[in-house]
């Protein structure tokens, strides 16, 4: 029934004028006719507000001439009471509220009439506004909440298909109800079908989801779906009937759906964790049924699969039991788990009909113990590792994680994340000192490093009066190329007429970049390859040898970068530009290596200040490094000592920083091979090296003056077998 509303606060129900003076039109020859007062009503086949919409604050009203132009427009805030106009023929337009896809709250109305204004008279236009979108009422029977309680929805979309992300993204017209209401919908263009979704989890049945599709759905009308749970239909258990209103009359057009197969545990809730304490006894059974005769059905736990359909033990710790052709029960033992890691597992179960009806259940199923620990578990530059535990016995509130490594045991107690599991991560403690320049450096806490590379480790979880027993063996940590400096070719040395020239250069070959000498043309001895032993050309070292060319003394170097030297004509000085790109993939301890030295008084003075009493000491360091590009030194002929660096006395370059280093200098000669081992330390203990950065700078160097062209050219220094500590 059409309900007028005249209350004249409201522009949908109130009579809407406007003064004379606000509006004058000119018809015929001479410019002047009569007038009359329009009165109009704007009515809707809805005329109630909702609490919280009411389409009668959206509205617009607009009036239109003869000629059909817009003369007038209103909204719901500008409404004027009277409203006098030229004698002549009208369109008014309303529209009122919002066409917005699917709301349960916003509608949209709208309506139009033409009208003649009558000299002199008082017009009453009513403009009747219709709703201009589908009503969709959905009703739930009481059966449903006694059968799903809360946990279900349906949802009506319009569209060919449905779709939940697009629906719950808002891509299509849709909405999602979950108690009795009343939606609206603005149908897009060619759209005339609903498709609509019920789902719903069951206390008995579990996961129950129907859907189905009412076409031809006429813009403006209502239809009515009524969702029912039955039990007792006849000829079908446990269906689910959707009644749809698709017109006035209220026919019903009812659809039928039979349930698929169900899976449910025997005396347990099949979508609750099931957990086993090893050696305790332990079943589990489950009920796999169908409404026709069970054409497959099988286990799959991990990547095997049991046929349970063509045996009645298929593996050990599983027993099948056929009731009849619909049914039958699978039961698991102890012995179905024996040997399974601690942790969760799925057992799942997949049976189908001879109807094709399918349904598919996985049961969660959680061995208590600790877990193993995966690569994603540890960190061998940080030097953590996370060990974890599944607790099932309810009794226990608290585990005791111990880590060995050696001799004794580390313990803490583990965090509970409120799902069964503990964690505790083990972590290096640093000791905090500073080195001879007063710089902070750390070190790793004797015993307490953490995980390092390449070493085994004993793992345990006491979990109440129970101790569980895994282990760890890292991976080995990180090779050196060319480490044994069995590999020597030539290259050909950038430079001057003087100085560049073909020298020997410590790699496999001439492109590769990572081990260089400071060789020239001139001083083409200061890094070769020789023979450990005499007798045997395959096992080489670098032996580094000192030289002096027209005054300018060079040490035997060896380091890990390039060297380059300048280009002008008669230019003797070079450049050694440290680091080179390295991919740690664990944090080294120390550098070890195999080394033989001849260490003499100074010879050659050059600029260090020293003297020939001091002794020549020999030098090698290691540094870790995040540097955006290479350190150069520049020395001999023309050396600039601001470009000298000592990673002992400064942390902080142009190209990055310094992470850690170590330093040994080798004060006296060796009877012959010695073994020595650089312990590192770290001025940043958290950060690592950047991908990309450059990584690594190892240096050798017969003489620890030697960029002051400083040094003895009695010295020797052999070097071999670099390798990382962990």
């Amino acid at each position: 029934m059409k309900k007028h509303i005249t209350h004249a606060a409201l522009l949908l129900c109130t009579v809407l004028t406007v003064a004379a003076s606000c509006s004058k039109e000119a018809t015929g020859e001479s410019g002047a006719a009569g007038t009359g007062v329009l009165e109009m009503n704007i009515s809707t086949t809805r005329a109630e507000a909702d609490a919280e919409y009411d389409p009668k604050d959206h509205l617009v009203a607009r009036i239109y001439n003869s000629r059909n132009e817009l003369i007038r427009k209103y909204t719901s805030e500008t409404f004027v009471k009277q409203l006098e106009l030229i004698a002549g023929e009208y369109r008014i337009a309303v529209e009122a509220g919002e066409a917005v896809p699917a709301s349960f709250t916003k509608r949209f109305y709208k309506g139009e009439e033409t009208f003649t204004v009558t000299p002199g008279e008082t017009t009453q236009a009513d403009v009747n506004c219709r709703m201009q979108n589908t009503a969709a009422e959905v009703k739930f029977d009481a059966s449903v909440a006694t059968a799903f309680g809360t946990n279900f929805r349906f949802w009506i979309v319009a569209d060919d298909a449905f779709d939940e992300e697009k629906a719950e993204q808002e891509a299509v017209p849709a909405l999602k109800y979950t108690s009795d209401a009343t939606g609206y919908f603005t149908l897009p263009e060619g759209v005339t079908t609903f498709v609509w979704h019920f789902e719903g989890t069951h206390s008995e049945r579990g996961q129950i989801v129907m859907e189905g599709r009412q076409e031809n759905i006429q813009a403006g009308g209502k239809y009515v779906f009524t969702c029912l749970f039955s039990k007792d239909l006849p000829g079908f258990i446990q269906c689910v009937v959707i009644k749809v209103n698709t017109n006035p009359d209220e026919q019903d057009d009812t659809i039928i759906f039979s349930p698929d197969p169900t899976i449910e545990g025997d005396g347990f809730d099949i979508a609750q964790p099931q957990g086993y304490i090893p050696e305790e006894t332990w079943t589990r059974s489950y009920k796999l049924a169908a409404m026709a005769p069970l054409k497959t059905a099988e286990l799959r736990f991990g990547e095997q699969i049991y046929d349970l359909m063509m045996s009645d033990a298929p593996a050990e710790g599983i027993t099948v039991v056929r009731d009849n052709d619909l049914s039958l029960t699978v039961t698991l033992s102890k012995a179905f788990l024996a040997g399974c890691p601690a942790g969760s597992h799925s057992a799942s179960f997949r049976i189908a009909d001879t109807k094709d009806a399918e349904a598919t259940v996985a049961s969660e199923l959680r061995v208590q113990g600790i877990l193993p620990v995966g690569k994603e578990d540890y960190d061998l530059w940080a030097n953590t590792v996370t060990l974890r535990a599944v607790v099932v016995d309810p009794n226990v509130s608290a585990v005791t994680f111990g880590l060995k490594n050696g001799e004794s045991w580390l313990e803490t107690e583990g965090t509970a994340d409120g799902n069964g599991c503990y964690t505790a991560t083990y972590r290096p403690e640093w000791t905090e000192s500073t080195n001879e320049a007063g710089l902070k450096v750390y070190t790793p806490e004797p015993g307490k490093e953490g995980i390092t590379a390449g070493n085994d480790y004993e793992l345990r979880s006491m979990i109440g009066d129970r101790t569980y027993s895994a282990s760890l063996t890292t991976p080995a940590g990180d090779t050196i190329y060319n480490a044994g400096m069995d590999y020597w070719t030539t290259y050909n040395v950038t430079g001057s007429s003087i100085t560049g020239g073909t020298v020997p250069y410590p790699n496999e070959n001439s492109s590769t970049v990572f081990w260089v000498g400071g060789n020239n043309k001139q001083t083409n001895t200061l890094c070769t390859g020789v023979n450990v032993n005499d007798n045997d050309d395959s096992d080489k070292c670098a032996q580094l040898k000192p030289d002096e060319k027209f005054g300018i003394f060079a040490a035997g170097n060896l380091f890990t970068g390039t060297f380059d030297c300048g280009t002008g004509f008669t230019d003797t000085f070079g450049y050694a530009r440290f680091g080179v790109q390295y991919t740690f993939t664990a944090r080294p301890r120390a550098l070890r290596l195999r080394y033989k030295a001849t260490v003499t008084n100074i010879t050659n003075t050059g600029n260090s200040g020293l003297t020939t009493n001091d002794i020549d000491s020999a030098r090698v360091f290691v540094c870790v490094i995040d540097w955006t590009g290479r350190h150069a030194v520049k020395s001999g002929a023309s050396s600039d000592e601001s470009t000298f660096w000592d990673p002992e006395t400064k942390s902080l370059f142009n190209e990055g920083p310094i992470l850690g280093y170590s330093s040994k200098k080798l004060g006296k000669s060796t009877e012959g091979w010695e073994t020595m081992e650089l312990p590192l330390l770290w001025y940043d203990k958290d950060k690592a090296p950047t991908a990309g950065n450059y990584s690594l700078v190892i240096s050798c160097a017969t003489s620890y003056k030697g960029d002051y062209v400083t040094g003895s050219t009695s010295n020797l220094l052999c070097v071999e077998n670099f390798e990382w500590v962990y």
